[in-house]
């Protein structure tokens, strides 16, 4: 409790900034809001300084700035997906999630859990090893593997896949362990909340993909 206390003390402004937009992100990426996007970008910058320069995890640095990219991408994709649904500014100004046949939203199939695992795995180790070989790095595989599934998942939420959630909470749940060795002891109790949050937001979409089919039936 006081090697928290410390940091909560010892804590710039671009840690709490970083810590506040991400979880304005995953809150409003579980509710299905478009404005999440901006609130991924501004995270995931303030991140890669701090993951690079402060804690030396050079995967997550990466990981960081690839999500920069994927919050335009996934802004553009999650518009033209909601270009069949009927306008309505107050449900996005109360980020209620989308309702009706038009949500988007599908469910992961064996196969592509398939090979979402074995990409991970493959992606990870080779990641890993190139990490390791060209820096010193902390938890060199362990953060290599946890960037790969995390860059997969990014791509699942992207697409709308609703298992996208559980893989989020493993993700997170990894990355609570990772952050707690590291000594970043604010951003592991970030990621518990992640946890939590990924949980809401996989019981979220499911709500919304029944209601869905309940209304096309």
């Amino acid at each position: 409790m006081e090697v928290l206390l410390d940091q909560i003390q010892a804590t710039e402004i671009v840690e709490w900034i970083a810590t506040l937009t991400a979880l304005a992100y995953v809150w409003l990426a579980a509710r299905d809001n478009n404005w999440c996007w901006f609130f991924a970008a501004v995270s995931a910058l303030l991140w890669a300084y701090q993951s690079f320069v402060v804690y030396r995890l050079v995967s997550d640095a990466l990981l960081q700035l690839f999500y920069l990219v994927m919050a335009g991408v996934g802004l553009f994709r999650w518009q033209r997906s909601r270009a069949t649904r009927p306008d309505n500014p107050m449900l996005d100004a109360v980020a209620m999630p989308a309702e009706g046949p038009q949500t988007g939203i599908l469910r992961m199939d064996a196969r592509e859990h398939a090979v979402t695992l074995a990409l991970g795995l493959t992606v990870g180790l080779l990641l890993g090893y190139v990490v390791g070989a060209v820096a010193t790095a902390t938890q060199t595989y362990l953060d290599a593997i946890t960037t790969s599934f995390s860059i997969i998942a990014t791509f699942l939420l992207i697409w709308r896949r609703l298992e996208n959630w559980l893989y989020w909470v493993v993700i997170d749940a990894v990355y609570v362990y990772i952050y707690f060795r590291s000594g970043a002891t604010l951003f592991a109790l970030l990621m518990v909340l992640y946890v939590i949050m990924a949980v809401y937001g996989y019981f979220t979409w499911r709500s919304t993909v029944d209601r869905s089919h309940q209304t096309a039936l």
